[in-house]
């Protein structure tokens, strides 16, 4: 994963990711991490987003986290709300999966509000 981002914007960066996964000891570290990279193809190339998601699915299938996710945002918008942190976490790792392709900028936006509403209280 981390040899997709290094294609996409060279940089050493990557290189202080690569050490941090390779001294990480714990499990929630990993999560973590995980989470952060998945977040970070938003700022990719749709075409670069696009050979990443396609290496990772051939080398290692679906990404059963990844499918939680979309349902819950599934459930979020068809409610119209968030109604818990776990739900927020997940819709905020969704957009953040989403974020910087133009096909799917109305989708981030309605997103964005539903996180912001939580945020607030309301």
């Amino acid at each position: 994963m981390l040899a997709a981002f290094e294609r996409e914007e060279p940089s050493d960066t990557w290189a202080r990711f690569r050490d941090l996964l390779q001294q990480s000891t714990r499990l929630s570290d990993l999560r973590v991490i995980a989470r952060e990279l998945r977040a970070a193809t938003g700022a990719m190339s749709p075409a670069g987003r696009q050979s990443l998601l396609h290496e990772l699915q051939q080398r290692f299938g679906s990404d059963s986290e990844y499918e939680a996710d979309v349902a819950v945002v599934k459930r979020v918008r068809r409610r119209g709300r968030i109604n818990s942190e776990q739900e927020y976490r997940s819709v905020q790792s969704y957009a953040d999966s989403i974020a910087g392709d133009t096909e799917r900028e109305a989708e981030f936006l309605e997103l964005g509000a539903f996180l912001d509403t939580f945020m607030a209280g309301g």
